[in-house]
């Protein structure tokens, strides 16, 4: 593959690297590769963030939630930079060898038969608890 090509491909990566918006190039890459995972992961990378403006208007920055918030971001940060450069490498395998990656029809379809008589009730339950905790855990720093 070209060189313009890869970095067509890649360029969501860039996003990583700046703060608060490392989350979007996962939301992103998983939204054009259909993959649920990445978008969840995303959206984690960019929580803490948005916690993070909520505390900073109602403590300032030298407060204790603040900080740790802060501090929560920043690593967070740094994962989402090492993770985006690992999944953009496998991604780029995946593009050079389309021909050992594709799915034959027969697969597909077996899959899609299997994915409907599936329930995805604990997939949309695990959201909600991981939100829930995360409400609890506002709740019980403001007091």
């Amino acid at each position: 593959m070209a060189l313009t090509e890869q970095i067509k491909r890649s360029w969501w990566v860039i996003l990583s690297f700046i703060m608060m918006l490392n989350g979007f190039g996962f939301v992103y890459i998983g939204l054009k590769h259909y993959n649920k995972n990445w978008v969840l992961e995303g959206i984690t990378y960019e929580i803490p963030w948005f916690f993070y403006f909520i505390f900073f208007a109602r403590y300032g920055y030298p407060n204790a939630p603040v900080s740790a918030i802060l501090t929560i971001s920043f690593l967070l940060l740094l994962v989402s930079i090492v993770r985006s450069i690992w999944v953009a490498i496998k991604l780029g395998d995946v593009y050079d060898n389309n021909e050992k990656y594709t799915i034959q029809q027969t697969a597909l379809n077996s899959h899609k038969e299997v994915q409907n008589n599936s329930n995805d009730s604990p997939a949309w339950a695990c959201c909600l608890c991981i939100f829930g905790l995360i409400a609890l855990y506002a709740l019980v720093s403001l007091f």
